[in-house]
């Protein structure tokens, strides 16, 4: 008989250790091929901007999910192969030949390895249909792009079916390079004890480590910085290390120190529990670390989506009017009479329109964009700095409404309402403007705050300040200024009609009609272009812009981009869909991962302390006790695990969303809110999973 034929009988067999290999390879692939196919189709490629940081997360949230996959596809095919290590070694010790047996088991291997990708891929090409077709119903409104098949995306697919093969077949190699047959006999048998023996101190020092390393690395920075202005540099992060000892140290705690206490009797009715749980201690502790920092991971890639839409929602309500944009002399303007046109085409009504003339001057600041070497913030007083906008106040009254004073010689910053100094920039920076036309400066005093969020642009700092000053000073700064053209801005407000169509029409003509000199990117500075031309040195922003007339559901890179609210709304959902779907890809490898390591672990404890449950049978022991030992045994894998990954990810982003401004407003509660139902699902994962695990441990071991 030959090896081919041997091993096809051990296959009949041994369906289990086949089946759990089979699954892990095919669902990985499924779960890669889905995204690649998805991610490389024009809906989501023509949603995210060409080399912007939105795409370049995308990515990264790819590698993050392709590199978990990996890494339980080797989990399990290291299992596979301690399965197979009795029936290899016994091959051996009767003689067969190693490089043989080697070749016969990589067979094996790449046959199933072919069968479980073909099926994946096949797999993955139907889930990303489907929920292709899904994103395509929820987009209609907002885009004419479609969900298709692409050669990139198969072409990608291929390549990681080829990675995975690869993996398995290092592994399989690895693992025949063993010299002595008895290791390899022994392999499925091998125990792990914990040798150490801690006491309540290691706890102590263990949650110590644990807290000292969130609030070195992720904390002390922040406040470091805001207290002192002294950069501490990449190599806080190392501190995270200290946290991950710290786990590992509460971990080795909870399974290998048991001690008497106030109630004796509860200690010696689970000594023998302890103690199975000691002789496999290493390798539970291992596990346990692993599903803890899974979890970890899936729970902040799912914690992501409700933040980001939260902060979306709450920005984009704050808005008063739900139509602005403005632009410069150069270019033709949209007049009223051509809004109104438009806006009849879809029957809607143009109400509370409303336009004022902002001018553009460069005003002083405050340099602090870079640090010495000793990381220290460098502060440089700079009487020409940026270029800043300024609006009088007559004209600001008339587009918000508001009643101010301005006093003549003072400024007041459009600001939103929760806007707050920071380490770059504070409210009173410019002291100054510079009157080109005379070579002068203008003294100007910082006098306060106005908030109209439909007026502030960007951050609302630096060069996408808008300032408000006295009608007077506004003239003298207009008669002072030639070296950059005036601006118009204009807001109005509809009803009724298709708004959202209305949106995208008005948003295309303006976007196909501006000059060359306003498509320039968000971060633009035109006094900093202006004088790296002077010098003869290259602008960094140059031609870096991103806008898209007729696709405004791509996110845009442009200073001059409009804000249409019911079109931003529309396409917000859209972008939420699409982050929504790619971090829930990375919470559900990181859960697929926490399921299979946490039900693999469930099944090497059993087969490891089969013999002393059969031991304690012969002993007089009955199945209640051994299904008690069991239980205490496989509740190790899951109950710990799952406290420290719910807990400490809720807990890190309470401190995460306090950190942001000190305190919680409604949105984020609310965020807070979404994410314990978030970790109460994760929980609730957790506990079937163990319930399935222990009725399948059960069942295998005749405890049922």
């Amino acid at each position: 008989m030959t090896l081919s034929k041997i091993w096809e009988k051990l296959r009949k067999k041994n369906k289990n250790q086949y089946r759990q290999l089979l699954f892990c390879v095919g669902f990985a692939m499924m779960l890669i091929t889905s995204y690649l196919m998805m991610l490389m189709s024009p809906l989501i490629q023509q949603t995210l901007p060409e080399g912007g940081d939105s795409r370049k997360q995308v990515y990264m949230i790819f590698a993050l999910a392709a590199v978990g996959c990996i890494v339980f596809v080797s989990y399990a095919a290291g299992l596979f192969l301690r399965y197979k290590s009795r029936e290899t070694g016994v091959l051996l010790a009767l003689g067969a030949d190693k490089k043989h047996v080697g070749r016969a088991l990589k067979a094996d291997i790449v046959r199933c390895g072919v069968l479980s990708m073909a099926a994946g891929l096949l797999g993955g090409c139907i889930l990303s249909w489907i929920i292709g077709t899904a994103f395509k119903a929820v987009m209609s409104e907002v885009t004419d792009q479609s969900f298709s098949f692409t050669l990139p995306g198969i072409i990608l697919s291929i390549v990681y079916a080829l990675i995975l093969m690869g993996l398995l077949m290092v592994l399989t190699s690895r693992f025949m390079k063993r010299s002595n047959i008895m290791d390899i006999l022994n392999e499925q048998r091998k125990q792990e004890p914990l040798r150490k023996m801690v006491s309540s101190a290691y706890l102590v020092r263990g949650i110590i480590f644990l807290l000292a390393g969130v609030l070195l690395g992720f904390v002390m920075p922040t406040v470091v910085v805001n207290l002192t202005k002294h950069y501490l540099g990449a190599w806080t992060n190392l501190f995270y290390l200290l946290a991950l000892v710290g786990l590992y140290q509460l971990l080795v705690y909870s399974v290998s120190c048991h001690k008497r206490g106030r109630h004796p009797q509860r200690y010696y009715s689970n000594l023998v529990s302890y103690g199975m749980l000691k002789f496999q201690g290493r390798s539970i502790v291992r596990n346990m670390l692993v599903i803890t920092l899974l979890l970890l991971g899936g729970l902040f890639a799912v914690f992501y989506v409700p933040t980001n839409n939260a902060a979306m929602s709450s920005s984009l309500s704050a808005y008063e009017s739900m139509y602005g944009y403005y632009y410069t002399d150069d270019m033709d303007p949209i007049t009223q009479d051509d809004v109104e046109k438009i806006a009849s085409d879809y029957g809607v009504t143009v109400e509370n329109y409303r336009q004022a003339t902002m001018i553009q001057a460069v005003g002083s600041g405050v340099n602090r964009d870079d640090t010495d070497d000793n990381g220290d913030l460098i502060e440089i007083y700079e009487d020409r700095h940026c270029l800043y906008e300024f609006i009088s106040a007559s004209d600001y009254q008339h587009l918000s409404g508001q009643q101010v004073d301005i006093e003549p010689g003072t400024y007041r910053l459009i600001q939103l309402p929760d806007s707050q100094e920071n380490l770059f920039f504070r409210f009173d920076d410019m002291d100054k403007v510079y009157l080109d036309r005379t070579d002068t400066f203008m003294p100007m005093e910082y006098a306060g705050n106005l908030t109209y969020v439909s007026l502030v642009q960007g951050r609302g700092f630096d060069y996408e300040a808008r300032m408000v000053v006295n009608d007077s000073d506004f003239q003298r700064i207009m008669d002072g200024t030639a070296l950059f053209p005036e601006e118009t801005q204009v807001l109005f407000d509809s009803r009724g009609g298709d708004e959202l169509e209305f949106s995208r029409e008005l948003y295309r003509q303006f976007g196909s009609s501006i000059p060359e000199d306003m498509k320039v990117s968000g971060s633009y500075d035109f006094w900093a272009k202006m004088q790296a031309d002077e010098a003869g040195e290259e602008y960094g922003y140059d031609g870096i812009f991103t806008y898209d007339p007729d696709n405004p559901v791509k996110e845009a890179d442009w200073l001059y981009e409009p804000h249409f609210i019911p079109m931003e709304e529309a396409y917000a959902t859209a972008s939420y869909a699409v982050y929504l779907m790619l971090f829930v890809y990375v919470a559900i490898v990181c859960l697929a991962a926490v399921g299979i390591i946490s039900w693999s672990r469930s099944r090497s404890v059993g087969l490891s302390n089969a013999p002393v449950l059969s031991d304690l049978r012969k002993l007089g022991a009955d199945r209640i006790y051994l299904r008690m030992l069991l239980r205490q045994q496989i509740k190790k894998v899951y109950v710990l695990p799952t406290i420290i990954g719910c807990v400490g990810m809720l807990a890190f982003e309470l401190l995460l969303l306090n950190m942001n401004d000190g305190r919680l407003d409604s949105s984020e509660l609310l965020t807070m809110a979404v994410c314990c139902l978030v970790a109460l699902a994760a929980a609730l994962y957790q506990y079937l999973l163990y319930r399935f695990s222990l009725k399948n441990v059960t069942g295998m071991l005749g405890l049922g």
